[in-house]
């Protein structure tokens, strides 16, 4: 395209600025246009219970946020191209060759982000952010893994977009050729950015687009987000968590939530135990539950649960697997919004799992079917001193295996895994992380047909997961080993049993399935006390006898004296959830305030939120010391050289 950059054109000055003008509104009517869609796809997912009645004036007040949002976000990246614009031709025309396809990029980039985040929002619950970096490993090959039709979907609507984004800067392009150059506009920018600068405290509540944590609920939230504006602020924080006030003294605290323990030593089997954990993806209590609609005939589980402690009230932290295998196997919380073994926290003081359990003379091994790293699986188990990370890429002839699209079926994995530990030295550690029973549940066709006609395909891949560890305790079951083994189940967070978004509620999203096989026991004890992810490391720690103290946010599962009767989760960015037997609270810490208060015992769909209920206002107080001595004891850990 050849330009020729021309003098003012002597027009009004609306005139010469009309050009951006229409430029910024055109993509402001993209970005609102796809807020509307994420909207009507999401819907089930932003307003459930109490919240699904939504009055017309919070209707009103988030388009105003929406528009406000995507508005700031467009400026923020189009302000600079102006002021590119104007110094680049100034110096050189041909400059704009290289401005103008960049920023058509960018732009392209930011409306991309926030279509994606219209499908991706029911596995993240929350907009995009850093966390991305670090989840969406080989993101070609995993498409390429898909169904072609798909694919090539895909690959229209993106090529649709940028088309799209580039006719728009193109004519913007052309304005200025014809002398159009948005003096006006450009220096209006430049006097908002010397007073962001400037004045920064005071328009920060204007137009910073996080000033809505304040006003709105962390539901509605996702609702008025940019998702370029909250990935780029994610990135730019370099991971930091929420900066938690001081809600209380370090002492009262400590009393009423100590992370630094010493655990009852475990003594029912003989000499140092070997333990085995299976972290289960994606496995949601609903399928054990014999009341759901979702019950999934399992003949391995089913038979297992018979001899085993079931926890049937336990809770997961977070809906990442990179938040929950840290809450496994670290038994601590992420505040950070990418994972804590990515994060400049990294050198927070723990209790690494494995480099304690080597101290006892335990190898200790990691196995998952997905390639090498991914989510950064391989990091967190050398951050935690795990001697040995094996992925799909050791397994022989893995290219030949059937394949899910995260890597090979759960049954090859399994059995790889079984030969790993049969050369391991006794007492050993060993985790397995299987995979089949990840979105998009593709598992092999030979075992979809024998299932029953109304199970989704999250419960079909569920049966598959039990088939498969059918093979392998039968194996396992004639080892030496075996006898003097305790075997832990635990899910890394909860998911739609459905397989796509259906209902849920701020109890019901978080309950997962535990299980603890002791064959030198073999009894069975179904246990409702409150249990959580946090509580896994110290029980593996207690099984193998250690003495010392640790950190850790959870106790020993069996030891129930212990255990105290609260579970903490994240909701999001903000929002952090308390639950103790009959309620959960939801509390804000950007705000400090409590958002909702269920007595989900009685009120089963969460209808009646009491937070301002002045009846509730004992049980309230008592859930509010809890959650804020918990965030305070993590923000201590994550933020001060003086943790105690």
């Amino acid at each position: 395209m050849k330009f020729k950059l021309l003098p003012s054109s002597g027009k009004a000055i609306w005139q010469n600025n009309k050009p951006f003008i229409w430029f910024l509104l055109s993509l402001l009517l993209i970005h609102s246009v796809l807020k509307i869609i994420f909207y009507k796809y999401n819907q089930a997912l932003l307003f459930n219970g109490a919240e699904k009645v939504v009055e017309k004036t919070v209707n009103l007040q988030l388009v105003k946020w929406s528009l406000g949002a995507d508005l700031l976000a467009l400026i923020f990246i189009n302000s600079i191209l102006l002021f590119a614009l104007r110094a680049g031709l100034f110096f050189s025309k041909k400059s704009a060759w290289i401005i103008i396809p960049v920023f058509a990029l960018i732009n392209s980039f930011a409306v991309i982000l926030n279509v994606f985040d219209i499908f991706y929002f029911h596995f993240h619950f929350q907009r995009a952010n850093a966390d991305l970096l670090y989840v969406i490993d080989h993101p070609l090959n995993r498409l390429m893994q898909q169904n072609l039709f798909m694919v090539l979907v895909f690959a229209a609507g993106i090529i649709g977009i940028m088309l799209l984004i580039w006719f728009l800067h193109k004519r913007l392009l052309q304005s200025f050729a014809n002398g159009n150059n948005c003096k006006l506009i450009t220096a209006l920018f430049f006097v908002l950015v010397v007073c962001v600068i400037i004045f920064k405290d005071s328009f920060t509540k204007i137009l910073v687009p996080t000033y809505p944590l304040v006003e709105l609920k962390s539901k509605q939230l996702p609702i008025v987000q940019n998702s370029f504006h909250s990935f780029v602020y994610s990135v730019f924080r370099n991971g930091a968590g929420t900066q938690i006030n001081n809600y209380m003294t370090a002492a009262a605290c400590d009393s009423i939530f100590p992370i630094r323990k010493k655990l009852r030593i475990e003594t029912t089997q003989n000499g140092k135990p070997n333990i085995v954990l299976f972290i289960m993806e994606s496995v949601p209590y609903d399928f054990f539950d014999s009341t759901s609609a979702y019950k999934v005939s399992m003949p391995f589980f089913d038979s297992l649960l018979q001899k085993s402690s079931f926890f049937n009230n336990a809770f997961c932290y977070d809906h990442q697997s990179t938040r929950g295998i840290t809450a496994i196997l670290a038994g601590i919380p992420t505040l950070s919004d990418i994972p804590v073994y990515h994060s400049p926290q990294i050198n927070m003081p723990i209790t690494p799992l494995g480099s304690v359990l080597k101290k006892m003379n335990y190898q200790s091994l990691f196995c998952i079917g997905d390639e090498y790293d991914n989510f950064g699986f391989a990091k967190c188990a050398n951050w935690l001193g795990i001697d040995k990370y094996y992925s799909k890429e050791d397994i022989p002839n893995y290219k030949n295996l059937p394949a899910h699209s995260m890597g090979a079926q759960d049954e090859y994995v399994l059995d790889f895994f079984l030969q790993k530990i049969k050369l391991q030295q006794q007492p050993f550690f060993a985790v397995q992380y299987n995979i089949s029973t990840h979105f998009p549940y593709d598992i092999p066709k030979s075992f979809v047909g024998g299932s029953p006609a109304n199970y989704t395909a999250a419960m079909k891949a569920m049966r598959y997961y039990d088939h498969s560890l059918q093979q392998f305790f039968n194996a396992a079951e004639k080892e030496p080993w075996f006898a003097n083994t305790t075997f832990i189940f635990c899910s890394d967070h909860w998911l739609f049993p459905e397989g796509k978004p259906g209902r849920y509620t701020p109890v019901s999203s978080y309950r997962i399935p535990i299980i603890i096989y002791q064959p030198s026991v073999s009894k069975k004890k179904i246990i409702s006390t409150l249990a959580s992810q946090f509580d896994i490391a110290p029980t593996i720690l207690a099984v193998a006898g250690y003495s010392d103290s640790i950190i850790s946010y959870g106790n020993n599962l069996l030891d129930s004296a212990c255990l105290n009767g609260y579970v903490f989760s994240r909701a999001g960015n903000s929002l952090y959830q308390v639950t103790d037997s009959s309620y959960i609270l939801g509390f804000n810490s950007t705000n400090n305030k409590a958002e909702f208060l269920y007595n989900y015992r009685k009120d089963i769909h969460l209808t009646q939120n009491l937070s301002a209920d002045k009846n509730s206002t004992l049980i309230l107080n008592s859930l509010l010391i809890r959650i804020k001595a918990f965030l305070q004891k993590a923000n201590t850990q994550y933020n001060s050289n003086t943790f105690k």
